[in-house]
């Protein structure tokens, strides 16, 4: 009952008999109901409510319009609201003693929703009433989603723009520029670089800062899934194609169509999958696991590795001709160790960002704190600084990080050879035993240990762990 007692309806009559009779009967069911007795007066009342309303709120829920308000055409007010860019989305019921069907249809012609003959019954007018305020209701949701959609898409626009990509270091730079250069073509790009250094965050520099801004920006992580569920993810399947296809499944290529696909860690794709891939990026077609139908897409392809594919080659794990395939235009990230430069730049864009997102005022780090990230190898890039950051304002308790924020391995020596091989025995050991624990269940293996699933898998190639 909150919401209908909200609602504002203005009637527009010079009947003084007839504004009272609707009033009362409007006002037992719980509307708020304002009256003008002329076009000129309802005009200055809706401009009135607009200045006093919220930016883009509408002022008013629904019209009840008399077409003859003494020598005016009630239609030329309903004209003057549709034309309005605010005022147009209230809904206008037409209040006539004419029942012929031109009169009716002029009125609607003129952006009116519905009218009402006078006499009306009043059950009848309620009835009127109840629609055109759910269907402003639905109006309005729609045009909020509508705002919301927008202000979303220049959001991510702002946050994958250039200026996002924070770093300062010359080879920075040199990659901002070459973003700049190539995101209006179409051309495959590969990103290397190692985890954490911000490759999907180029990526979508790249997409968001294109023509292809406004279409989709699909990401398959290619470490995540065995070879038979990969070549599923990427291009479908049908129904009955394997154990367990139910239904029809669309790829992520059919759904990157007219924007851009983001090939995370290619380097972990299967020589089989390869074949497909590398079918895709020649002539953009391929069909559905266990489909016949040959589909084709509009996709710009984006990979990303933070293997070495040269030395894949070598191995004999990667094919050429799908590498130059994706190295048309190469882009190397360098690790945080060698542009030391950036590490203060970045430590206080996350400080400014987790105090903000804390509701904290830290403003600086102690000179303790900046020796200790400078001398810091940080083998997780950019992504290790972060967490570091985040960590760092949690803990902190005044408006300057000192060491004592920090997590405990910063202040700690770092770890030598033999030390080293023992804490990624350890690390094996551990995953093995947690797979054991789980049955094998790697969804439940990752969150016992408290890692993505793609990480998981990750380890598992690395410390070469399967079930058989």
């Amino acid at each position: 009952m909150e919401e209908r007692r909200a609602k504002r309806i203005l009637i527009v009559d010079d009947a003084l008999d007839t504004v009272e009779m609707i009033t009362a009967l409007l006002q037992l069911e719980g509307y708020q109901v304002f009256s003008a007795f002329s076009g000129a007066e309802a005009m200055r009342f809706l401009e009135a409510e607009r200045r006093r309303s919220p930016e883009g709120e509408v002022p008013i829920d629904l019209v009840l319009l008399d077409v003859m308000l003494g020598d005016e055409d009630g239609r030329n007010i309903c004209q003057k609201i549709k034309e309005d860019d605010l005022l147009r989305f209230i809904p206008v019921i037409i209040l006539t003693v004419r029942s012929s069907l031109q009169d009716k249809l002029n009125g609607l012609n003129l952006g009116a929703d519905d009218y009402l003959t006078k006499p009306f019954i009043n059950e009848e007018l309620l009835a009127k009433v109840r629609v055109m305020l759910r269907i402003k209701d639905l109006h309005d949701e729609l045009r909020r989603e509508k705002n919301k959609n927008i202000l979303l898409t220049q959001a991510l626009e702002k946050r994958y723009s250039f200026g996002n990509i924070i770093g300062k270091n010359d080879r920075m730079q040199e990659i901002y520029e070459l973003i700049s250069d190539i995101s209006n073509t179409d051309s495959t790009v590969l990103i290397q670089g190692e985890s954490g250094t911000g490759k999907e965050l180029i990526a979508r520099a790249i997409h968001f800062n294109s023509s292809r801004k406004n279409k989709p920006f699909i990401i398959a992580n290619c470490s995540a899934y065995s070879q038979n569920l990969l070549e599923s993810e990427l291009f479908g399947h049908e129904r009955g194609a394997f154990t367990g296809a139910i239904r029809r499944k669309v790829g992520r290529f059919e759904l990157a169509h007219g924007g851009t696909v983001f090939l995370d860690e290619i380097g972990e794709v299967s020589p089989p999958t390869q074949i497909l891939l590398l079918r895709v990026l020649q002539d953009r077609r391929f069909e559905r696991v266990g489909g016949e139908e040959t589909l084709e897409v509009d996709v710009r392809v984006i990979a990303a590795t933070n293997k070495n594919l040269t030395e894949e080659m070598k191995k004999g794990t990667f094919r050429e001709d799908l590498y130059y395939r994706l190295n048309v235009i190469p882009i190397f990230i360098p690790p945080l160790r060698e542009r030391k430069d950036d590490i203060s730049f970045l430590a206080s864009h996350f400080l400014e960002k987790f105090s903000r997102e804390k509701g904290k005022k830290f403003v600086d780090f102690s000179p303790e704190v900046m020796e200790i990230f400078l001398a810091h190898p940080w083998p997780g890039n950019v992504r290790e600084l972060e967490n570091v950051i985040e960590h760092a304002v949690i803990i902190g308790k005044k408006d300057e990080i000192y060491s004592k924020d920090l997590p405990q391995y910063l202040l700690q020596k770092p770890l030598q050879g033999e030390e080293l091989a023992t804490l990624q025995d350890f690390e094996r050991d551990l995953i093995l035993k947690t797979l054991k624990e789980t049955n094998w269940n790697k969804h439940k293996a990752a969150k016992k240990l408290k890692i993505n699933r793609s990480t998981l898998y990750g380890k598992m190639r690395r410390y070469g762990l399967s079930k058989e």
